[in-house]
């Protein structure tokens, strides 16, 4: 019987998350849960890119539309559109989760530090801290904590 594989101590498991025409690429460790897609309930005063709250186990977690970050009206949710409840990265009070909505169904990379590698493109989209190659597949790292003190401004009004 052959030994499990030893898991790669360099190696970060993450989520690529589709949105509009790229990948977000999330690591695992700031996941609570990948749901199904519900409409949230819109707050109508907030800016586009807030598509509202999501009911997450008894909470109201605002959720973002990504691609809509630059002043673009978000897409519509297809039927493979997922729900992505992130543990917030920022130590903001009454914020504890803040949800991305996907337009298909995440999936699991085990990303090598050593294989990941920095694309220079131009401009950044709004709300990412840096463009990559993960394993030859091109991936957007959001800024996690720019995006929650974004959401919780706008929830405040």
């Amino acid at each position: 019987m052959s030994e499990p594989m030893a898991e790669n101590p360099d190696s970060i498991r993450s989520l690529m998350l589709p949105v509009a025409d790229h990948n977000l690429l999330i690591p695992s460790t700031v996941v609570a849960e990948v749901i199904g897609h519900a409409p949230p309930e819109r707050d109508a005063s907030g800016p586009g890119w807030l598509l509202g709250r999501v009911n997450w186990r008894g909470q109201q977690v605002p959720c973002v539309a990504f691609e809509a970050l630059d002043g673009g009206t978000p897409p519509t949710a297809g039927a493979r559109a997922r729900t992505v409840v992130l543990k917030a990265v920022g130590s903001r009070q009454g914020m504890p989760y803040i949800a991305l909505r996907t337009g298909g169904i995440p999936r699991l990379v085990n990303v090598d530090r050593d294989g990941m590698e920095a694309l220079d493109d131009g401009p950044l989209p709004t709300g990412v801290s840096e463009a990559v190659l993960a394993h030859g597949e091109p991936a957007l790292i959001p800024d996690l904590d720019t995006i929650e003190a974004w959401t919780l401004k706008a929830l405040r009004g």
